[in-house]
């Protein structure tokens, strides 16, 4: 049998081409992997689920189809779980009303004094299970288009309305990409909070390099450096302020955790004339004229 003289250099080429296709299917393997793992990293798990990326190569599509479909039944299931969660804890307000009337019938000073502290620790748990719903609800709210100054205008109005005086300063003028129930609840929280502390309540609205802010400010004692971290933590309270108002320690830390779904942050500020500033920054990406899908 002859062997054609070309043929080892045949058969090394051949190989060569077969270990650089190997190379090239291992490459874009590796770029379609990378494009998940940042996907997956920029939600931060915050917010809703996204929608992976499954255009890609075999088994990596694959994966994403089976990733988002899971994340999808998941939020279904979390989120029958949380309808069924703020429906008992609604729910227990009326026996609560009911027992505190029935409290307040009672002869015995000692006794009413005792039965009282328990029905609002009792309370105060309850508004805190629905405070916790609220905020995976709104956690999961997608953006949209909003009249931001017109949010503020009712925000302001539905305080006044209430005795409560709260000055807005600033205008946002034009429309915001966001998530009006989360922002409404984050500033809501900001501003019970500053009420609870001071007689003087300020939300100021400013855009700058920074992006758009939200600044409420109050005329209180304000908190010691150390705490300003600690005080985002869920059920702490800092211990000069804990006697001052009633509270779960609750609201600084869904604030944070709401902003953070938004896109943006919120930092305490001890000012310099007194009081403090609770701080709520968005991205200016999410002004509508510069907005952009997904970033």
């Amino acid at each position: 049998m002859t062997i054609h003289p070309d043929l080892p250099g045949m058969i090394m080429a051949t190989l060569a081409a077969l270990g650089l296709l190997a190379a090239m299917h291992a490459f874009v393997q590796h770029l379609a992997i990378v494009r998940l793992a940042k996907a997956i990293e920029r939600h931060g798990g915050e917010g809703s689920p996204p929608v992976l990326p499954d255009a890609g190569v075999g088994g990596v599509a694959r994966l994403a189809r089976a990733i988002n479909g899971c994340r999808a039944r998941n939020a279904q299931r979390e989120a029958e779980l949380l309808e069924v969660l703020a429906a008992y804890a609604h729910d227990l307000r009326t026996p609560l009303t009911r027992m505190r009337l029935r409290c307040d019938l009672l002869d015995d000073e000692d006794m009413h004094r005792a039965m009282t502290r328990d029905l609002i620790e009792m309370r105060d748990l309850v508004e805190a299970s629905l405070a916790c719903a609220r905020l995976r609800r709104s956690t999961t709210e997608p953006m949209r288009r909003v009249d931001a100054d017109g949010l503020l205008d009712r925000l302001v109005e539905d305080y006044r309305e209430t005795g409560r005086r709260v000055e807005l300063q600033g205008r946002v003028g034009q429309p915001v990409i966001t998530c009006p129930h989360a922002l409404r609840r984050v500033l809501v929280n900001l501003i019970d909070n500053a009420l609870h502390y001071g007689s003087h309540v300020r939300l100021c609205v400013r855009i700058n390099a920074s992006g758009l802010e939200f600044a409420v400010q109050d005329s209180g004692p304000g908190i010691a450096p150390a705490e300003m971290e600690a005080v985002f933590a869920a059920w702490y309270r800092a211990p000069a302020t804990a006697t001052r108002a009633p509270g779960t320690g609750l609201g600084l830390a869904i604030a944070r955790r709401l902003a953070l779904a938004m896109r943006g942050d919120l930092h305490l500020e001890n000012r310099h004339a007194g009081g403090l500033e609770a701080r709520l920054t968005l991205p200016i990406a999410q002004l509508e004229g510069s907005w952009v899908s997904g970033s």
